[in-house]
């Protein structure tokens, strides 16, 4: 698996941080979270509605472990 992240500001709420897991492809979502730091608002899907991921290379690369730590909230 290959993990990204990237982040988002949504206005009245603070930053998105959004966390995609992707098959070996590296644009084949398996699953995303996201986590709005300034209402602690969790969102996470293991049936995305994004199923492929649209220009990766702009994203920043994660980890097993801090996909994890989010996913697990």
């Amino acid at each position: 698996m290959k993990y990204f992240k990237g982040a988002q500001f949504v206005p009245a709420k603070g930053e998105a941080l959004m966390f995609y897991e992707c098959q070996e492809d590296g644009v084949t979502v398996v699953r995303q979270c996201s986590f709005i730091t300034g209402t602690g608002e969790m969102t996470k899907t293991d049936k995305p509605v994004v199923k492929k991921l649209f220009r990766p290379e702009m994203l920043g690369t994660s980890s097993l472990e801090e996909f994890e730590s989010f996913w697990n909230r």
